[in-house]
């Protein structure tokens, strides 16, 4: 895949507030509740998106991401793109390979 077309991909997702998201391999399924705007020096600015996780208990190999309530938009749009994550908004959005 060329940078080229990973960055037009990247910027079909857009998230919202409610959206749901599933981890492929454990199938826990999280809901992005807020983003977060932080500040960088290099990169200026970076957003993160706070994420509740449903029954996580359930799936003892999920507990890893039990470390990290707050995932970085980027990596999250990449994991999507490579179908680590499955995304599906509130406004009826997708990414469909």
């Amino acid at each position: 895949m060329s940078p080229r077309i990973l960055e037009d991909e990247l910027k079909c997702i857009t998230f919202n507030p409610g959206d749901i998201i599933i981890e492929t391999s454990t199938g826990c399924v999280g809901f992005l509740v807020e983003k977060i705007r932080r500040i960088d020096i290099v990169a200026d600015d970076i957003y993160f998106w706070k994420v509740f996780w449903s029954n996580p208990e359930l799936v003892p190999d999920f507990r890893y991401l039990l470390q990290f309530p707050n995932l970085e938009e980027q990596y999250l749009k990449t994991c999507i793109v490579l179908d680590i994550i499955r995304w599906y908004s509130i406004n009826g959005g997708t990414f469909e390979l």
